[in-house]
């Protein structure tokens, strides 16, 4: 028997999207021809076709501005045989993996155990020379490519779209392409220093192996693209070595507490449901603000953090103050004469379903003015339902944005295609931000990086830079924070 959260979760699934049957060569490029269809977005038709949003905005830079039943999107092939080839090799780098030199090759995927000694001397280099130069900077990526899972891959397959290239690969390897175009960019800007590359999907004792490789006591700058437990070594290692280290993905706050060596690019939610009060505070003073508490522990901290920010804000207008509400509660505090501003600060796909379901049927019974507030990871809950979304007006946080009519955009678009033949994703995107900011700020302060990231605000293609320390004996969290509101059923950037 279900419970009510998870029988309304399990009856508002989406609505499949049918893949088009329609193909076309443009520009010698292979895509599928797809109309949208009334309640598609650009998340759920990515989603079918196997590829990302940045990627569909790329090809159709006028779908940013939303999407119209009957509208014709280009989605890219990109399962081709050409293209998976480039997606696993990409380049012809050598990658430090363990003790071993695990070159890419171009043509397909293999793992080769190389004898270092048989290696010529350019070849037995750290890095590949575009990624060397004559300076003592030095930066290590951890990454993961996951290169013991390689022999047990079928490329034909993974060719002829029978199967898809791992989750891990494909990450490690986008990333490091974003990775690898800034450090092009910014060598030909005058950096003088060395990148290395190791694979990190390696396990404890792997990861205890890594750490004793002498040369990373040399490191300047440590980029960690792991989950927590992976982190948490290198994040000690960096520590007792007093090396800068950054976590380009990881939400929680905890790894920057008592280091002043470490940052994180990605804004905790607690952070992102402060940027909301402070927004909902500043727009909407005078409506009816109602916080909804989902009642579990995990999301307490949140409401605390939404009321003590735009609590003082709302006072200083003369404005009612936030007023908390839950399932049972709710309907005592609708308001019919203004807006009613529903804040949902949980990240329990569940509980936001249901409670977007129920202000849905609100509103269709009632007629209530409604606008609702949630944080980033509702673009992952594919139970939300699209026109319930566009219905109630929501709006979201996010840290992640690309202005694909942005002319630096463009270029990079471009640039991206023209060495690896396919298209940039987030993570290709992340990578090339993230290095190229820390990078030219290794550059500039050296080894005191760290202490320049407050003074130090920028935007990047996806990412903005806006960090903030702790406090004085702790690291330096990101807060480059927007919010993003649904309408004609795509998601745009409103702050």
């Amino acid at each position: 028997m279900l419970s009510g959260v998870e029988a309304s979760f399990s009856q508002n699934q989406p609505i499949p999207i049918k893949k088009s049957d329609k193909i076309e060569m443009v520009d010698g490029k292979k895509f599928y021809i797809h109309s949208v269809e009334k309640g598609q977005t650009l998340y759920s038709i990515s989603k079918t076709y196997g590829t990302t949003v940045d990627i569909v905005l790329a090809n159709n830079p006028d779908a940013i501005d939303g999407l119209k039943p009957n509208d014709i999107l280009k989605i890219p092939f990109i399962a081709s045989a050409e293209n998976v080839k480039k997606e696993i090799a990409k380049t012809e780098t050598t990658v430090v993996v363990k003790e071993k030199y695990i070159p890419f090759d171009s043509v397909k995927i293999q793992k080769a155990i190389i004898d270092p000694k048989l290696l010529s001397a350019e070849a037995a280099s750290f890095f590949a020379d575009s990624f060397s130069t004559d300076n003592n900077n030095k930066v290590a990526l951890f990454l993961p490519f996951s290169l013991d899972k390689i022999d047990s891959m079928d490329v034909d397959k993974i060719s002829n779209n029978h199967e898809k290239l791992p989750d891990d690969i494909k990450t490690g390897l986008e990333f490091y392409e974003g990775a690898k175009m800034a450090f092009d960019s910014l060598r030909k800007q005058g950096f003088k220093g060395k990148m290395f590359v190791y694979d990190s999907n390696v396990d404890s004792a792997g990861m205890v192996k890594l750490l004793k490789k002498p040369e990373l006591k040399e490191m300047n700058l440590l980029i960690g693209l792991l989950p927590v437990k992976k982190f948490d070594p290198l994040l000690k290692y960096a520590k007792a070595n007093n090396i800068n280290i950054v976590a380009p993905s990881l939400l929680n706050n905890n790894i920057l507490l008592g280091n002043t060596n470490a940052s994180k690019v990605t804004p905790s939610y607690g952070t992102q449901v402060s940027e909301i009060a402070k927004y909902v505070a500043e727009k909407h003073a005078g409506q009816n603000i109602l916080l909804f508490n989902s009642a579990n522990p995990k999301d307490k901290p949140y409401l605390n953090i939404f009321k003590s920010t735009a609590n003082p804000e709302l006072v200083k207008s003369k404005s009612d103050t936030v007023k908390e509400v839950t399932f049972s509660t709710l309907n005592n505090f609708f308001s019919q004469s203004k807006p009613n501003i529903i804040v949902i600060p949980s990240a329990n796909p569940l509980f936001v379903s249901e409670a977007i379901n129920q202000l849905y049927r609100r509103k269709q019974e009632k007629k209530d003015s409604i606008i609702i507030f949630g944080i980033s990871n509702w673009q992952d809950i594919e139970t939300l339902d699209f026109e319930y979304l566009n219905t109630l007006h929501a709006h979201i946080s996010s840290f992640t944005f690309v202005d694909y009519k942005n002319e630096k955009t463009k270029r990079f678009i471009k640039k991206y295609r023209d060495e690896f033949r396919t298209e940039p994703t987030s993570h290709v995107f992340s990578g090339f931000d993230i290095t190229y900011y820390y990078i030219g700020l290794l550059q500039k302060y050296g080894n005191r990086l760290n202490k320049s990231l407050p003074s130090q605000k920028q935007k990047g293609i996806q990412h903005e830079f806006n960090f903030y320390q702790m406090d004085f004996a702790s690291g330096y969290e990101n807060r480059g924070v927007g919010i993003m509101k649904f309408e004609n059923y795509s998601y745009t950037r409103v702050k």
